[in-house]
């Protein structure tokens, strides 16, 4: 019985070890299965917000998809339009032309020369041999009016003397020997013929000396206007009679263009011309100066192989005699021709572009493919049509308004 006892209890003993064994052992496997479920999950949480990264990145780059094609379109539409406001426009003198078909004419460019036109010039001359002495006010292009003096001519302290002086000594001894022999001769005491030789000597020395005298030592105008030339230096010795200076009405000029002789087949064509002289950035019409062509032979050239081709005109007061020109001959008409104001067209590495008005702020520009020029006005072979407005006066404007940096402050959208 005691056995059984010492039996019971072990047996008791060992049953309640190996359950707190067991509650032990399924403890701890809870906490691995819950430690391992928690990291697992936050492991797929972290990579569940990592793909919403990728995603997100993703859409930046569609963003940046957009933006390309957005810009791809800005260029499409802004590459040649302009915006202008008609305040600017009127501020900085943008003016625009209808383009439209008409008469034309064929032109030459050559080079020329403006001369002064018969009797509307003068030449002075020394009134006798000597230095010259120029006044003050003596210059080229300063005005002058008639009867001027513009140099003084002297022959002292040279060999032979002033010729004045000279001319003034040999009729005081005239005169002294005439008024020697007068009352002698009244007396008798010499002959007829000796007083008469006296008179005819005295009269001879008065004459010299009053040319002399009249012309004087000063070379002088006879026509009031400008002083074109001066041909010799202050201090130079000159003959008689040498030009000294010229000058020039300017009341009425010829131009003389110099027209290679290649084109004299053509010569019979031309009958006015446009002109800008060397001075001068204004193109001038001959029918505007109301001139008209003259004979060739009233001017001639000292280049050989050309022809004087020349113009006679009023000039405005603007135009030097002695001015060198580039000259456009107008020659044969050319109907049904398109042109447009020279001024319109602005050139880019040879290639030619005008901006054209498409209404009152907006311009565009357009490629053009242009023919001859009568230095006014250009033919259009291509790129315009009759009708269309064209920027004829401050292309260059329109030109900076479009790179941006020179006009500012064009918001206006299309």
């Amino acid at each position: 019985m005691k056995y059984n006892i010492t039996t019971i209890i072990a047996c008791l003993a060992l049953a309640i070890f190996a359950a707190c064994n067991g509650n032990n052992s399924h403890s701890g496997h809870n906490h691995s299965h819950e430690s391992e479920e928690a990291h697992n999950h936050e492991g797929h949480d972290h990579e569940h917000e990592g793909h919403d990264h990728e995603h997100e990145g993703h859409d930046h780059e569609q963003e940046g998809h957009e933006g390309h094609n957005h810009a791809a379109e800005g260029a499409e539409n802004g590459t040649d339009e302009i915006t202008f406001s008609p305040s600017k426009a009127k501020q900085f003198g943008v003016v625009a032309t209808k383009v439209q078909s008409g008469n034309f004419h064929e032109s030459i460019k050559v080079s020329g020369q403006v001369i002064g036109a018969q009797g509307d010039e003068y030449t002075v001359a020394a009134p006798s041999a000597g230095m010259v002495k120029f006044r003050s006010s003596t210059a080229l292009g300063s005005n002058v009016g008639a009867g001027a003096t513009l140099a003084s001519i002297s022959a002292k302290n040279m060999v032979g003397g002033d010729s004045n002086e000279q001319a003034q000594i040999v009729l005081n001894n005239a005169k002294r020997e005439l008024e020697r022999l007068k009352p002698l001769y009244a007396e008798k005491i010499v002959t007829a013929r000796e007083y008469n030789a006296a008179v005819e000597a005295y009269e001879r020395a008065r004459a010299a000396c009053t040319s002399k005298s009249g012309a004087g030592n000063s070379a002088t105008t006879a026509i009031g206007g400008t002083i074109t030339e001066i041909y010799v230096s202050d201090g130079q010795y000159v003959e008689a009679g040498a030009p000294i200076a010229k000058v020039s009405k300017n009341a009425r000029l010829v131009l003389r263009a110099d027209l290679p002789s290649s084109y004299s087949r053509l010569v019979s064509n031309i009958r006015t011309a446009n002109f800008r002289t060397s001075n001068s950035d204004e193109m001038l019409s001959i029918e505007a100066l109301k001139g008209r062509r003259i004979s060739s032979n009233s001017a001639t050239t000292t280049q050989p192989g050309y022809i004087p081709v020349c113009f006679e005109f009023n000039n405005d007061g603007s135009v030097v005699s002695g001015s060198f020109a580039e000259v456009y001959l107008i020659g044969s008409e050319r109907p049904n021709t398109l042109s447009i104001p020279l001024k319109a067209l602005t050139e880019e590495l040879g290639s030619f572009f005008v901006y054209v008005k498409l209404d009152d702020e907006c311009y565009m520009k357009r490629a053009v493919k242009v023919g001859i020029n009568d230095g006014v006005n250009v033919e259009i072979l291509s790129g315009l049509k009759a009708g269309e407005m064209v920027v004829s006066q401050g292309a260059m404007i329109i030109k900076l308004a479009g790179s941006g940096a020179a006009i500012p402050g064009h918001t206006h959208e299309h």
